[in-house]
């Protein structure tokens, strides 16, 4: 099943670009060392957010492996949509921001290892530092605390790869059982209802997979989603009533949102007019959002929050404009 498949205009640029502004939303409470509401759980919506990112990837990857085969083309597709803008955010923040923001001379700031260090997350080995940068905030020396998910988006985009290079996604049956087996032992597992803790190594994966799972039977789906859609939610509501509320979101979520992502719905499909800025606004929110605070960090919580907004969807624009769409160009080269 073809990428094709799918309808022209889709809802996935809309929900991508929510989830990466409810990452936003999330942060900005620590950034600003603001307490939350007693009732919101502010982790639980980032963290449901990212999630969002995992299960459409997982779903629209798995149909691109299925659409050309092959190892060279999947891996530079990859390349092309993560590393281009991630280069630039991690060298506008060794060469721009930390400058700009250190409290250190600058002679110190070029000559600290930590500096150079931080180009590392271009490798996606994860630094939050630089020299004396953001020191004294309320989430303190973290230049862009948004990083650390990408190693885990790749990683699943590597075992995908692998297992097709082994030909484990030759037959859908067989991947679909595969799929289920890491869904049934993360649950019986790995769970936070089960371990008290949440291993995000495991759980963002978990999505990703279910997000391929629904891709094995795409054509069924796409015939039926609103049927999908409310099984989930009664498997959800069912696993909720016996107390594991954690695993009826992974229950939940994936052909919910798949179900509304692959319909066409005007309002949400106006949402790409622009561009994808979703993965522009993911990158720059968090170093957006620092700046902000050191700049007037005695703005009220709702001002500051709707000039990060502003400031980061002009940044997820420039992005898009000329970076990841110029790069993205290149995959009309790749047979």
């Amino acid at each position: 099943m073809k990428p094709m498949d799918l309808r022209p205009a889709n809802n996935f640029d809309a929900l991508r670009l929510f989830a990466a502004l409810a990452v936003l939303y999330s942060h900005q409470f620590p950034i600003t060392g603001t307490t939350p509401p007693a009732w919101m759980n502010v982790p639980m919506i980032g963290g449901a957010a990212v999630m969002v990112f995992f299960v459409i990837s997982g779903y629209l990857v798995t149909l691109s492996w299925w659409a050309q085969p092959r190892l060279l083309p999947f891996v530079a597709k990859r390349v092309l949509r993560i590393w281009p803008a991630l280069v630039v955010v991690v060298l506008l923040a060794v060469l721009v921001l930390g400058p700009v923001f250190t409290n250190v001379p600058a002679k110190d700031y070029w000559k600290n290892a930590v500096t150079w260090d931080y180009l590392r997350n271009i490798a996606l080995q994860v630094r939050f530092n630089l020299p004396g940068v953001f020191a004294s905030h309320p989430l303190v020396s973290t230049v862009n605390g948004s990083l650390w998910t990408i190693p885990i988006e790749v990683a699943c985009y590597a075992v995908l790869a692998g297992c097709g290079l082994l030909g484990l996604l030759r037959f859908r049956r067989v991947w679909a059982l595969l799929c289920l087996a890491y869904l049934a032992w993360f649950l019986s597992t790995m769970t936070v209802d089960l371990t008290g803790s949440m291993h995000h190594y495991w759980e963002f994966p978990a999505y990703f997979v279910f997000g391929s799972l629904i891709a094995t039977f795409n054509k069924p789906f796409l015939q039926r989603r609103a049927l999908f859609a409310a099984a989930a939610c009664a498997c959800a509501l069912v696993a909720y009533a016996l107390g594991f509320s954690y695993s009826a979101l992974l229950l939940f979520m994936p052909a919910t949102l798949l179900a509304v992502g692959t319909a066409s719905w005007p309002p949400l499909t106006q949402a790409g007019r622009f561009g994808d800025v979703s993965y522009g606004v993911y990158l720059y929110a968090f170093p957006i959002q620092q700046c902000v605070h050191a700049l007037a960090p005695g703005l009220g919580f709702v001002t500051s929050l709707a000039m990060v907004a502003v400031l980061t969807l002009a940044a997820g624009w420039l992005s898009w404009r000329f970076v990841e769409e110029p790069a993205l160009r290149l995959k009309a080269y790749l047979r």
